[in-house]
């Protein structure tokens, strides 16, 4: 195990720790559909609960420990935005907010795969790394499963606005705060690249994930659902 404090390295045992629950919660969830949308009322409370703990522990963590720096502690890293989205569209059912969650999710996966400056699972910013990124990946689902929510083609577009938008604001924010958000100063891979070939890269990067996103949501889409066909969702 990692020493409090200590960021956790790619394929260690609390990277290990954190895949292995994601997959025991994801399977818990598909293996237990109708059971959980018989009692969604009272597992969108218990989520509702975990999430907004799981924020308390997060700021409550920065100021105690961090003194609350503006260089990490606003909620501008991508994994946080989705939190708030997470807890938005459990009490509204928003089907605008829902899309937004889902393809800003993706990121997430992103960070499980390869983890980039996130604490062990004995920190309390590990904790609520691990809590905040397994809600953000499985509510997408849950929200199918529950809340018959639907991604449809090309859903993407605007969300890959929306993307943008955020991209220049915190293009803007890190130099006034010194701050790392959406890993632009400390960039997990391509470190060395320059920043403006790093933020094309990026640019680019995004709409192929989001478009991959989209795809593997529909696919999952029509499993859930039980809707008659991939291509007849694709050619709407």
């Amino acid at each position: 195990m990692v020493k409090f404090g200590e960021y956790i390295s790619l394929l260690s045992l609390e990277h290990w720790i954190y895949i292995t629950s994601l997959v025991v919660l994801a399977l818990l969830l598909f293996t237990n559909k109708e059971w959980i949308k018989t009692h969604r009322d009272k597992g969108t409370i218990v989520i509702l609960i975990v999430s907004i703990a799981q924020q308390i522990l997060l700021y409550g963590s920065y100021f105690v420990l961090y003194d609350f720096s503006l260089a990490e502690s606003l909620p501008l890293h991508i994994s946080r935005i989705n939190s708030i989205l997470g807890i938005i569209f459990l009490v509204s059912k928003n089907p605008k907010i829902y899309n937004v969650l889902c393809y800003f999710g993706i990121f997430a996966w992103l960070s499980f795969l390869v983890p980039s400056r996130v604490y062990g699972i004995t920190h309390p910013l590990g904790i609520s790394f691990f809590v905040n990124h397994v809600i953000t990946l499985l509510v997408p689902y849950y929200g199918m499963i529950v809340y018959d929510m639907e991604i449809k083609t090309k859903d993407r577009n605007l969300v890959y606005f929306w993307f943008l938008v955020y991209l220049v604001a915190v293009m803007i924010i890190n130099p006034l705060v010194d701050g790392n958000y959406f890993y632009l100063k400390h960039k997990p891979i391509f470190a060395k690249a320059p920043h403006g070939l790093y933020l094309i890269g990026l640019i680019i990067f995004t709409y192929f994930l989001f478009t991959i996103a989209e795809y593997l949501y529909l696919k999952v889409q029509v499993k859930i659902k039980g809707e008659p066909s991939l291509e007849v969702l694709l050619d709407e």
